[in-house]
């Protein structure tokens, strides 16, 4: 159970209920975590926004981000988030195996090498941000990786901790919807 009540969709207040419906357009649902934010749809709107533009094309593809997202939850431990991404990267077309392989250990998971390096990355920034050196970027680099693609995994591990931590924080449980 969470640790603030969730809001309901029924519940919701016309802002919410307009939010609540663009979520569900974009996921098929509105997560724990939304109606989490139900008091403050200032902030659940922030959160969403942030899920549109990692979502959006860009120098990653969809499928990349969501499995950094999924690296991210595995290096917190974070059930709730591991659960979500192993759902959206299924609706991505990527096997469950994968995201599997990617939870229990992604440096022995059947990926390219050039994705491991910015798993290795994001792992780092989550678990020990302060000993981040240009010489883990110049790693990226070496990898064939871009400043638009280091830039944009370093938005979306620090966007994927944040939403870790408000999961965390708030006590959100996984859905039943999977």
């Amino acid at each position: 159970m969470s640790h603030i009540p969730l809001v309901p969709e029924d519940e919701a207040g016309e802002e919410l209920r307009q939010l609540f419906a663009q979520v569900k357009e974009a996921l098929g649902f509105v997560p724990n975590l939304f109606q989490a934010q139900g008091g403050r749809p200032d902030f659940a709107l922030l959160t969403m926004e942030m899920i549109k533009t990692l979502h959006s094309p860009g120098a990653l593809p969809v499928d990349l981000k969501e499995k950094i997202g999924l690296v991210v939850s595995s290096a917190n431990s974070n059930s709730y988030c591991i659960r979500m991404h192993l759902e959206l990267l299924s609706k991505l077309g990527v096997e469950l195996d994968i995201g599997k392989q990617l939870v229990r250990d992604f440096e022995t998971a059947d990926v390219p090498e050039n994705e491991k390096a910015l798993f290795r990355f994001a792992d780092k920034l989550t678990c020990t941000p302060f000993d981040i050196k240009g010489s883990d970027v110049e790693e990226l680099r070496r990898h064939g990786w871009n400043n638009a693609a280091i830039l944009e995994t370093t938005q979306a591990v620090s966007h994927f901790n944040y939403v870790n931590r408000l999961a965390a924080g708030l006590g959100v449980i996984p859905e039943d919807v999977f």
